[in-house]
């Protein structure tokens, strides 16, 4: 993936091969054909597994992989496919390398970011950086939306686990709208998947402490939570007024 040069030997036109890897086709492919679910899908799944090589990995996030994901689930909410690979390629995208490439490794990347035409100069914790916020929103809109599968559950459960393991992103998952209840919600109905049990439990008991060290910042959710809780209120209230006059007519009509 790294250095496919040879698939482009001898093309017809286009950039040169030593401007083209295995990665930058996935992600072109990916910005190019964003509606068409089965690439979507596909290629979520591709990067499951190119991001198993650390320098795969790092290449992938900085030329871009976080926004990539992030976009096939935004344009396909209801696909649980492409729901489901998104949020497994995630579980491993969120989290940077911690271990510094070997002397040999930062040579090759710069070879290859130098072939691209690119700086690489940014690194992976500035690309999850600028991503966070709509990450955790999106897991939280697929934990939603898909709230009777477990597989889904399972992976969006470990993709926020992995979030809160940086501190700092800790204030951003408690203002992404229904994150702490929806972990909340996986605990108390997904008993026996141990997996979701243990990361969702570690992720609010991170976050319980953040907020038990910042009374401030407690005060604050506490009212964030009881103006959703009053907000889900009044949509029920709406919901049920104006199924009121339909009721009616079908009482009528059964009379």
């Amino acid at each position: 993936m790294v250095d496919a040069r040879a698939l482009f030997d001898g093309g017809g036109g286009g950039a040169p091969a030593s401007r083209k890897n295995g990665i930058v086709v996935m992600l072109d492919s990916m910005r190019r054909f964003a509606r068409d679910d089965v690439l979507q899908a596909m290629s979520c799944w591709s990067l499951v597994n190119v991001a198993l090589t650390p320098l795969q990995k790092s290449m992938l996030v900085k030329l871009g992989g976080l926004t990539v994901t992030a976009n096939a689930m935004l344009q396909h909410p209801f696909n649980a496919e492409v729901q489901f690979r998104a949020l497994f390629a995630l579980i491993n995208l969120v989290i940077p390398s911690e271990m510094q490439p070997d002397e040999t490794a930062e040579i090759r990347e710069r070879e290859i970011f130098q072939q691209l035409g690119e700086a690489g100069e940014i690194s992976e914790q500035e690309m999850l950086d600028a991503s966070v916020g709509q990450i955790s929103n999106l897991v939280v809109v697929a934990m939603k939306n898909f709230c009777s599968s477990e597989a889904i559950l399972n992976r969006a459960c470990l993709v926020l686990h992995n979030l809160s393991l940086n501190e700092e992103y800790h204030s951003i998952l408690l203002w992404t709208p229904n994150c702490y209840q929806m972990l909340e919600w996986c605990l108390g109905n997904y008993p026996h998947d141990h997996v979701l049990q243990q990361s969702a439990m570690d992720t609010i008991q991170r976050i319980n402490a953040t907020l038990n060290g910042d009374e401030e910042l407690r005060t604050r959710f506490t009212h964030s939570i009881g103006a959703q809780q009053q907000h889900s209120m009044e949509l029920v209230r709406q919901e049920d007024v104006s199924l009121q006059p339909q009721q009616r007519q079908q009482d009528i009509a059964r009379a």
